[in-house]
């Protein structure tokens, strides 16, 4: 679990949410380039202990969970129809999976769950305009341990 530190090893996570990394470590794309071994293994250590499996928010109730589950099924059921492209539909099922665990572990921070919530509103009213802004507006809430989902999410997204 990252501590509550502004120390530069201490964590990779912001210590107020919704707030910049105190000290910013390479991401681990960044950090390919490095030519210092130790100073790379380092951060990746601090990386994955901030990014790992801990909870960063409340754990979504069930019932909304369930609500979210049955939008996104639908919505997939719909769009694979429409391309009849069993591989994308796998794909998809696959990383919404993902996004469900995370939201009943807590493992997404309150401020993305509720924008999760808000992107389901939106493909119900069939706002997709909306939806695909929500989405976009996800991709910059913790891009690096939410983007295996999020791609499924924009893939799933018909465009508005």
């Amino acid at each position: 679990t990252p501590g509550k530190s502004t120390a530069p090893t201490a964590s990779a996570a912001p210590v107020v949410d919704d707030m910049p990394v105190c000290w910013p470590l390479p991401t681990k794309t960044q950090q390919k380039g490095s030519t210092t071994r130790t100073t790379a293994e380092a951060n990746a250590a601090i990386q994955s202990r901030s990014f790992g499996g801990s909870t960063q928010g409340d754990p979504m109730p069930e019932n909304e969970v369930a609500h979210v589950r049955n939008v996104m099924t639908n919505l997939l059921d719909t769009v694979s129809a429409q391309e009849n492209n069993p591989k994308k539909r796998e794909d998809i099922a696959k990383r919404l999976e993902e996004l469900y665990s995370k939201l009943v572990a807590g493992q997404i921070r309150n401020a993305a769950s509720q924008k999760v919530l808000h992107l389901v509103s939106c493909l119900e009213a069939h706002d997709y305009a909306g939806a695909n802004k929500t989405q976009t507006e996800l991709c910059t809430i913790d891009w690096e341990s939410n983007k295996n989902w999020l791609m499924g999410v924009k893939r799933l997204i018909p465009r508005g």
